[in-house]
């Protein structure tokens, strides 16, 4: 029996109702998207999982998950997502927790050992982990079983050089995926590190619609190779609320009062302490003594809860940043925001028993004192949990903490970001003056916004301050998308559809009254951009910062004081106060800002596109605390894929 001819079954894929929704991805790709390494591999990679729905695949032994040789070609790599409404503890768990095994049946979410709605793909929480070699071409097809919502996924990592149309950001550079519709994603895996893949519409991301993907090199180009012996940890973690995201986003803004997160999850894990739930599972990592091992760690939460991780016993050699190899440094904790990603190795050196790894929420999560364990068990240990106190978090002992909250290079005992070594050499975007240097404020202004605070209704300043709501902004902006992706559609950009604070003649009456628009930077291709992002401290928050399509470096970052104005940064810029890092300086894709400082990164924009710039809260961003960095000219830009959907109106 011949096998099935995969550009008949592409066709057959794209048919979405009465119009199409995604390219012929089976075929070559459309001229100009560069997407272009020839399939010398057979059919298998890419019919894997064909013929059996999403959610009864194992996409763990899909065969792209292999060891990468530079003497071979790479592969194509089908995946398939099928996004629906599930729920946590549904009847999939059966006997959950009280039968431990049940925990972990096919279709089984078990959270925190309640029930809860979510958004998920092929019914698991966190979604397939996606494992391939640098240079594969990747064909994931996502279906959208979600009954009125749209959705789309972004590959937060991976810059879709080539490819600016895969993104994921909808009404930038893709229609959104209607409801009943499959769209394929097609690009090309470019560089080895440790990515995420999430939703990037609305609050699903919260609800649970993320995984992992992993990018892997052969050894010869791998320069750790040899500090680890395995390569097959991964740690997965999000703040879990016992409301959905849409109540929490509905909740914080009508109202002033959101749902705190209750618990952290570890690969989908947890326990409440304070429920029936006290004796769910948690995630055990097993190791062997004398051997050392990579552990790939991802915060795919959606709020503001930074992070703490520790293991007991045990320092964590940490070796990357965002999928971006560093100078390895030891330290005893990690401190680990949304978006952000960190490789280290464990040297399994202790005496064989079961030690705790610690997870400890901060911020909106220390309110209900959340928390988190799991287990490092070493082989031949007993199967029962630590002697160590689980209440005691042994912070005593705990003197180097990378990336602490709040602070900068001014604080001498501490590992920020920015004290970090970037392994690869510098590149242009540091022996080279900037040709485009962009002040971003970060803002959360009290004033009247047609969304939540109704002038002469209730607005801000005519209710109770426990229901005020601050309008989320960069440079007192609040960003609104266009309804059509400019990207993709251009003939529809109208001749003021993009503004910035050089562009808005009344600037200074953003200060006091609400302003929104489809804020946008112009960098000419090639150039090198400086982003000088400011937070002036009106509220005690670091805002991870995460840019599409791009690694920055990260040259500065500073706490100054309380409250900073964008005319302080500028007079100290201007007296030389500013110490920019030009040697080594690491390579971020997400980075926080100090309250009361600043953060200042630079990029070489060689990367034709519109290119989202956004705070990494869900909430934050969905609100406006974003905007777009459109590099080069539209005659720049790869062709778009033939059949590729429009949307909107001009």
């Amino acid at each position: 029996m011949s096998m099935p001819d995969l550009r008949l079954i592409a066709v057959l894929l794209v048919a979405c109702g009465a119009r199409l929704c995604t390219v012929d991805a089976a075929s070559e790709p459309a001229e100009g998207s560069k997407n272009d390494h020839p399939d010398k591999i057979g059919l298998l990679p890419q019919s894997y999982g064909m013929g059996l729905p999403d959610d009864e695949v194992d996409w763990s032994r899909h065969p792209c998950r292999r060891q990468c040789r530079s003497d071979r070609e790479p592969l194509t790599c089908r995946y398939g997502l099928t996004v629906e409404r599930y729920i946590s503890m549904s009847k999939a768990c059966y006997d959950c927790p009280r039968n431990l095994t049940d925990c972990s049946r096919p279709h089984c979410i078990p959270g925190d050992g309640t029930e809860k709605m979510v958004i998920v793909a092929n019914r698991k929480l966190p979604g397939l982990s996606i494992e391939v070699c640098k240079g594969d071409r990747l064909l994931m097809d996502v279906t959208n079983k979600l009954p009125t919502e749209t959705t789309t996924i972004h590959w937060h990592g991976l810059h879709q050089r080539g490819t600016p149309f895969m993104d994921g950001v909808p009404y930038l550079t893709q229609c959104p995926i209607m409801p009943g519709e499959v769209f394929r994603y097609d690009f090309i895996a470019d560089r080895p590190g440790s990515f995420i893949w999430h939703s990037h519409s609305g609050e699903q991301r919260a609800d649970g619609l993320f995984g992992a993907l992993i990018v892997r090199s052969p050894p010869e180009e791998n320069p750790y190779a040899g500090v680890y012996n395995e390569d097959d940890k991964l740690m997965v973690i999000n703040e879990w609320t016992h409301k959905t995201g849409s109540e929490v986003f509905v909740m914080q803004y009508q109202n002033g009062q959101g749902s705190l997160p209750s618990a952290i999850l570890v690969n989908g894990l947890g326990r409440l302490s304070y429920s029936e739930a006290e004796n769910m599972p948690l995630e055990v990592f097993q190791v062997e003594e004398g051997k050392r091992y990579r552990f790939r760690l991802a915060n795919l939460g959606s709020q503001d809860c930074p992070i703490h991780v520790s293991i007991d016993d045990h320092p964590m050699l940490v070796i990357s940043a965002d999928g971006a190899d560093i100078e390895p440094v030891e330290v005893d904790s990690i401190r680990i925001l949304t978006g952000e990603r960190y490789d280290f190795v464990l040297s399994a050196d202790r005496p064989v028993d079961n030690y705790w790894i610690r997870f400890t929420g901060d911020i909106i999560c220390r309110f209900l004192r959340t928390t988190q364990l799991a287990i490092l068990r070493y082989r031949g240990a007993k199967i029962v949990e630590p002697k160590a106190d689980p209440e005691d978090p042994n912070g005593s002992t705990e003197i180097r903490e990378l990336n602490p909250y709040d602070k900068g290079t001014e604080t001498p005992d501490a590992i920020c970001i920015a004290h970090l070594n970037a392994l690869e050499p510098d590149d242009i975007s540091l022996t080279r003056e900037p040709d485009h240097q962009f002040f971003i404020t970060i803002d959360l202004q009290k004033l009247d916004n047609f969304d939540y605070h109704r002038k002469d209704l209730y607005g801000y300043w005519q209710v109770e301050g426990s229901k005020r709501s601050t309008s989320l902004q960069l440079n007192h902006i609040s960003f609104k998308m266009p309804n059509f992706p400019p990207l993709t559609q251009p003939e529809l950009i109208k001749p003021k559809q993009f503004c910035n604070y050089s562009t808005i003649i009344a600037i200074e009456k953003c200060k006091t009254e609400h302003c929104a628009c489809t804020q946008t930077f112009q960098a000419r291709l090639n150039s090198v951009v400086e982003l000088v992002l400011i937070d002036p401290g009106a509220a005690k928050l670091n805002h991870p910062i995460h840019l599409h399509g791009y690694y920055y470096r990260v040259v500065a970052m500073e706490k100054v004081g309380d409250k900073l104005s964008i005319e302080e940064v500028k007079k100290m810029d201007q007296e030389g106060k500013i110490h920019r890092r030009l040697e080594a300086a690491p390579w971020k894709d997400s980075v926080i800002v100090p309250s009361g400082g600043y953060t200042i990164v630079r990029f070489h924009a060689n990367n034709p596109g519109y290119w989202f710039l956004h705070c990494h809260f869900d909430e934050h961003a969905s609100n406006g605390m974003a905007l777009v960095i459109k590099v080069g000219e539209h005659e720049d830009l790869p062709n778009v894929p033939k059949n590729f959907p429009k949307c909107g109106t001009r």
